[in-house]
């Protein structure tokens, strides 16, 4: 899928009055420049433009940001950071009411992706030639690996079909979930 294809599904002409709230993994730890260049395409699309800080802890006026929103972006990042932060600022919860409205798009790439599946296990899966290079490293700590539930798949980001095809194999023998591979170009992108 085209980027061009993929701002389409995030932002569709059939949901009028668009408030885009973007999330990037890591909160106010993001480099202004991504915050910058969603903003402009926000705008591109006439859309009023959001930014979710997910490190807050209690998140109250983040949460009411995001439930006010009708699209959603979460980025890419480290998977177990991210799980960890939408964790404690109280927004893993939110995302799931996000997700009831009558009228949304939810999309996430990398480890916003992974997040929305029944478990992050996949960041642990080891990626291209080195089997100690993992997808993502589990710096917080995270024992509870579960994600948000949106999905009823789980996620391969970064795929590349010569370097992870065996490891990609090997995991789908190990979970009982459907496992879909995403390459560095490509979102799951839902909506209503």
């Amino acid at each position: 899928m085209k980027f061009q294809e993929i701002l389409d599904a995030i932002f569709p002409s059939e949901i009028n009055n668009n408030i885009f709230a973007y999330m990037p993994s890591d909160g106010s730890n993001s480099p202004q420049m991504y915050t910058d260049f969603w903003k402009d395409i926000a705008d591109k699309y006439g859309a009023e433009f959001r930014f979710i800080d997910n490190t807050k802890e209690n998140a109250v006026d983040e949460a009411k940001k995001l439930l006010e929103s009708n699209i959603l972006l979460i980025t890419g990042g480290n998977t177990f950071g991210l799980l960890n932060y939408l964790r404690k600022s109280g927004l893993d919860n939110v995302i799931k009411k996000f997700v009831e409205k009558d009228e949304f798009v939810l999309s996430g790439f990398s480890a916003g992706a992974i997040v929305l599946s029944p478990t992050i296990k996949s960041a642990e899966i080891p990626t291209g030639n080195d089997p100690t290079d993992m997808i993502d490293e589990n710096k917080v700590g995270l024992k509870d690996l579960t994600g948000l539930n949106i999905i009823d798949f789980e996620v391969f980001p970064h795929f590349d079909e010569i370097l992870d095809r065996k490891t990609l194999e090997e995991y789908r023998e190990q979970t009982p979930n459907e496992v879909r591979e995403i390459n560095n170009d490509e979102y799951i992108v839902l909506g209503s």
